[in-house]
Protein backbone atom coordinates (compact mmCIF):
# COMPACT_ATOMS: atom_id res chain seq x y z
CA UNK A 1 0.00 0.00 0.00
CA UNK A 2 2.50 2.21 0.68
CA UNK A 3 4.46 1.73 -2.53
CA UNK A 4 0.92 2.31 -4.19
CA UNK A 5 0.68 6.05 -2.50
CA UNK A 6 4.42 7.17 -3.02
CA UNK A 7 3.24 5.95 -7.00
CA UNK A 8 0.08 7.98 -7.05
CA UNK A 9 1.57 10.91 -5.25
CA UNK A 10 4.21 10.71 -8.03
CA UNK A 11 2.09 10.80 -10.35
CA UNK A 12 -0.77 13.59 -8.98
CA UNK A 13 2.44 15.29 -8.73
CA UNK A 14 3.49 15.44 -12.50
CA UNK A 15 -0.36 16.15 -13.45
CA UNK A 16 0.14 19.10 -11.00
CA UNK A 17 3.25 20.46 -12.69
CA UNK A 18 1.67 19.55 -16.15
CA UNK A 19 -2.17 21.34 -15.29
CA UNK A 20 0.44 24.40 -13.78
CA UNK A 21 2.40 24.73 -16.82
CA UNK A 22 -0.69 24.21 -19.22
CA UNK A 23 -2.73 26.73 -17.94
CA UNK A 24 -0.69 29.37 -16.37
CA UNK A 25 2.52 28.69 -18.39
CA UNK A 26 4.67 29.16 -15.40
CA UNK A 27 8.30 30.84 -16.38
CA UNK A 28 10.86 30.54 -13.61
CA UNK A 29 13.01 34.25 -13.74
CA UNK A 30 16.34 33.35 -11.65
CA UNK A 31 17.58 36.64 -10.89
CA UNK A 32 20.94 37.59 -8.62
CA UNK A 33 21.03 33.64 -7.59
CA UNK A 34 20.96 30.22 -9.87
CA UNK A 35 18.91 27.27 -9.50
CA UNK A 36 21.20 24.56 -8.08
CA UNK A 37 21.16 22.41 -5.68
CA UNK A 38 21.33 24.08 -2.33
CA UNK A 39 19.56 24.54 0.90
CA UNK A 40 17.46 27.72 0.91
CA UNK A 41 14.40 29.22 2.09
CA UNK A 42 11.97 30.94 -0.77
CA UNK A 43 10.14 33.58 0.93
CA UNK A 44 7.05 34.69 -1.24
CA UNK A 45 4.13 37.04 -1.88
CA UNK A 46 0.92 35.70 -1.33
CA UNK A 47 -2.11 36.59 -3.22
CA UNK A 48 -3.87 33.20 -3.96
CA UNK A 49 -3.59 29.75 -2.84
CA UNK A 50 -2.11 28.83 -5.97
CA UNK A 51 0.98 30.08 -4.90
CA UNK A 52 2.45 27.94 -3.47
CA UNK A 53 2.32 25.25 -6.54
CA UNK A 54 3.04 27.88 -8.64
CA UNK A 55 6.44 27.79 -6.87
CA UNK A 56 7.04 24.39 -6.49
CA UNK A 57 6.02 23.87 -10.17
CA UNK A 58 8.79 25.56 -11.91
CA UNK A 59 11.53 24.18 -10.00
CA UNK A 60 13.82 22.51 -11.44
CA UNK A 61 13.61 18.28 -10.35
CA UNK A 62 16.64 18.45 -8.15
CA UNK A 63 15.26 21.25 -6.20
CA UNK A 64 12.00 20.22 -5.84
CA UNK A 65 12.40 16.94 -4.81
CA UNK A 66 14.11 18.44 -1.29
CA UNK A 67 11.96 21.91 -1.34
CA UNK A 68 8.62 21.52 1.63
CA UNK A 69 6.50 24.27 1.68
CA UNK A 70 5.50 25.11 5.49
CA UNK A 71 1.56 25.23 5.02
CA UNK A 72 -1.45 25.29 7.15
CA UNK A 73 -2.90 22.14 8.51
CA UNK A 74 -6.29 23.89 9.03
CA UNK A 75 -6.50 24.02 4.72
CA UNK A 76 -3.93 20.83 3.88
CA UNK A 77 -6.36 18.89 6.36
CA UNK A 78 -9.95 19.76 5.76
CA UNK A 79 -10.37 16.86 2.89
CA UNK A 80 -8.96 13.65 2.33
CA UNK A 81 -7.78 15.08 -1.30
CA UNK A 82 -6.06 17.78 0.52
CA UNK A 83 -4.97 15.38 3.34
CA UNK A 84 -3.26 13.36 0.15
CA UNK A 85 -1.67 16.53 -1.65
CA UNK A 86 -0.32 18.12 1.26
CA UNK A 87 1.61 15.88 3.12
CA UNK A 88 2.06 13.19 0.28
CA UNK A 89 2.32 15.28 -3.25
CA UNK A 90 4.05 18.18 -1.52
CA UNK A 91 5.78 17.32 1.32
CA UNK A 92 4.32 20.20 3.27
CA UNK A 93 5.39 21.30 6.68
CA UNK A 94 2.05 21.52 8.10
CA UNK A 95 1.71 24.41 10.89
CA UNK A 96 -1.55 24.28 13.03
CA UNK A 97 -2.47 28.12 13.53
CA UNK A 98 -5.60 27.45 16.27
CA UNK A 99 -4.69 29.35 18.97
CA UNK A 100 -5.63 27.02 21.34
CA UNK A 101 -2.94 24.38 19.96
CA UNK A 102 0.36 24.77 20.80
CA UNK A 103 1.69 22.96 17.55
CA UNK A 104 5.25 25.09 18.33
CA UNK A 105 5.69 25.95 14.44
CA UNK A 106 9.45 26.89 14.62
CA UNK A 107 10.29 23.66 15.79
CA UNK A 108 8.82 21.74 13.06
CA UNK A 109 10.57 24.60 10.90
CA UNK A 110 13.73 24.30 12.73
CA UNK A 111 13.47 20.33 12.13
CA UNK A 112 12.73 20.04 8.33
CA UNK A 113 16.14 22.21 7.99
CA UNK A 114 18.22 20.09 10.03
CA UNK A 115 16.68 17.39 8.01
CA UNK A 116 18.26 19.07 4.89
CA UNK A 117 14.95 20.27 3.28
CA UNK A 118 14.41 23.61 1.73
CA UNK A 119 11.52 25.29 2.19
CA UNK A 120 9.19 27.08 0.90
CA UNK A 121 7.38 29.86 3.20
CA UNK A 122 4.81 33.03 3.29
CA UNK A 123 6.12 35.43 5.46
CA UNK A 124 2.82 37.65 5.65
CA UNK A 125 1.16 34.81 7.27
CA UNK A 126 -1.99 35.19 5.30
CA UNK A 127 -3.38 35.60 2.05
CA UNK A 128 -3.13 39.42 1.02
CA UNK A 129 -6.45 40.31 -0.32
CA UNK A 130 -5.56 44.28 -0.03
CA UNK A 131 -4.03 46.65 -2.39
CA UNK A 132 -0.88 46.93 -0.82
CA UNK A 133 1.99 44.98 -2.18
CA UNK A 134 2.53 43.07 1.00
CA UNK A 135 1.27 43.16 4.14
CA UNK A 136 3.89 42.80 7.50
CA UNK A 137 5.41 40.49 7.94
CA UNK A 138 5.42 38.15 10.64
CA UNK A 139 8.54 37.09 12.83
CA UNK A 140 8.94 33.55 11.66
CA UNK A 141 11.50 34.61 8.73
CA UNK A 142 13.58 36.60 11.03
CA UNK A 143 13.67 33.51 13.65
CA UNK A 144 14.62 31.43 11.05
CA UNK A 145 17.93 33.18 9.40
CA UNK A 146 18.52 33.57 13.42
CA UNK A 147 18.79 30.30 14.00
CA UNK A 148 20.11 28.71 10.98
CA UNK A 149 22.63 31.63 9.13
CA UNK A 150 24.40 29.38 6.93
CA UNK A 151 20.72 29.50 4.96
CA UNK A 152 19.94 30.99 2.31
CA UNK A 153 16.58 33.32 2.61
CA UNK A 154 15.88 33.81 -0.88
CA UNK A 155 12.98 36.51 -1.76
CA UNK A 156 10.30 34.70 -4.60
CA UNK A 157 8.01 36.99 -6.24
CA UNK A 158 4.79 34.87 -7.77
CA UNK A 159 3.39 38.00 -10.32
CA UNK A 160 0.19 37.78 -12.14
CA UNK A 161 -1.52 34.76 -10.33
CA UNK A 162 -4.24 36.36 -8.36
CA UNK A 163 -5.24 37.81 -12.14
CA UNK A 164 -5.44 34.30 -13.59
CA UNK A 165 -7.30 32.87 -10.72
CA UNK A 166 -9.20 35.69 -9.14
CA UNK A 167 -11.29 34.96 -5.74
CA UNK A 168 -14.59 33.29 -6.13
CA UNK A 169 -13.56 32.41 -10.30
CA UNK A 170 -13.23 28.53 -11.12
CA UNK A 171 -11.98 29.11 -15.07
CA UNK A 172 -8.72 30.42 -15.12
CA UNK A 173 -7.92 33.45 -17.54
CA UNK A 174 -4.95 32.47 -19.98
CA UNK A 175 -2.03 34.30 -18.82
CA UNK A 176 1.13 34.00 -18.16
CA UNK A 177 2.70 33.48 -14.75
CA UNK A 178 6.43 34.15 -13.60
CA UNK A 179 7.86 33.17 -10.45
CA UNK A 180 11.05 35.78 -9.89
CA UNK A 181 13.92 34.73 -7.73
CA UNK A 182 16.03 37.31 -6.19
CA UNK A 183 19.22 37.62 -3.98
CA UNK A 184 19.75 35.78 -1.05
CA UNK A 185 19.95 37.82 2.22
CA UNK A 186 20.59 36.48 5.63
CA UNK A 187 20.20 38.21 9.25
CA UNK A 188 23.42 40.26 9.50
CA UNK A 189 24.96 39.98 13.45
CA UNK A 190 23.25 42.81 15.52
CA UNK A 191 20.36 43.46 13.01
CA UNK A 192 17.36 43.71 14.83
CA UNK A 193 13.86 41.48 14.04
CA UNK A 194 11.75 45.19 12.79
CA UNK A 195 14.90 45.88 10.88
CA UNK A 196 15.35 42.93 9.12
CA UNK A 197 11.79 42.35 8.14
CA UNK A 198 11.84 45.47 6.38
CA UNK A 199 14.95 44.88 4.41
CA UNK A 200 13.42 41.16 3.62
CA UNK A 201 9.87 42.88 2.78
CA UNK A 202 12.06 45.49 0.61
CA UNK A 203 13.74 43.03 -1.10
CA UNK A 204 10.64 41.13 -2.18
CA UNK A 205 8.90 43.79 -3.40
CA UNK A 206 11.33 45.12 -5.12
CA UNK A 207 10.93 42.06 -7.79
CA UNK A 208 7.70 43.07 -8.37
CA UNK A 209 7.71 43.34 -12.24
CA UNK A 210 5.81 46.91 -12.01
CA UNK A 211 8.83 48.02 -9.51
CA UNK A 212 11.37 46.61 -11.94
CA UNK A 213 9.87 47.85 -15.31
Amino acid sequence: MTYLRKLAARIVGHSIRIFARAVTAVRADWQGIEPVPKQRVYFANHTSNGDMPMIWSCLPPALRRTVRPVAAADYWLKTKLRAFIGPEVFNCVLIDRRPEVNDKPMDKIIAALDDGSSLIIFPEGNRNMTEDPLLPFKAGLYNMGLARPNVDLVPTWVANLNTIMPKGEVIPLPLICTVTFGAPIHVQEGESKDDFLKRASDALRDLAPEVRS
